[in-house]
């Protein structure tokens, strides 16, 4: 029960939208350098040197490359095409995996809040899924 998501230097987005955010870094892209779970606190590194600690809701992440894959393909007449094309384009990068292709699709992503509900969940999303995986062990 003590096994844990590896969130260490991955990378996270914070949200765009968010109002309260004291080291106002809101929409920048960052990298997990702590992950307390039990405190749901993430740690996380900027490029200009700011640190900031959050909330895992305040934190996103991609779904997995096979989610954001199928979201086009799911949710096609629902689309409008410009938000299509971006979601296709990121599933394409993600399935690349680079770190430029991954920068690039948080890029693409966070520009366009309509596409959010289809590519992106929360770090406490996933730290919650995680945690239910291994209680229903």
């Amino acid at each position: 029960m003590n096994e844990r998501i590896n969130l260490h230097g991955t990378l996270a987005l914070v949200r765009p939208d968010l109002e309260n955010d004291p080291v106002r870094q809101q929409g920048e892209i960052g990298i997990i350098t702590y992950a307390d779970e039990v405190h749901n606190e993430i740690y996380v590194i900027f490029d200009s040197g700011k640190e900031g600690i959050y909330q895992g809701e305040a934190l996103f992440q991609f779904k997995t490359p096979d989610e954001v894959g199928a979201s086009p393909v799911d949710n096609a007449r629902e689309m409008e095409l410009k938000d299509y094309k971006d979601v296709y384009k990121i599933g394409l990068l993600l399935d690349l995996g680079r770190s430029t292709d991954l920068m690039k699709a948080l890029e693409i992503a966070r520009d366009n809040p309509d596409i959010w509900r289809d590519v992106f969940v929360t770090v406490g999303e996933r730290i919650e899924q995680r945690q239910k995986q291994l209680v229903g062990r």
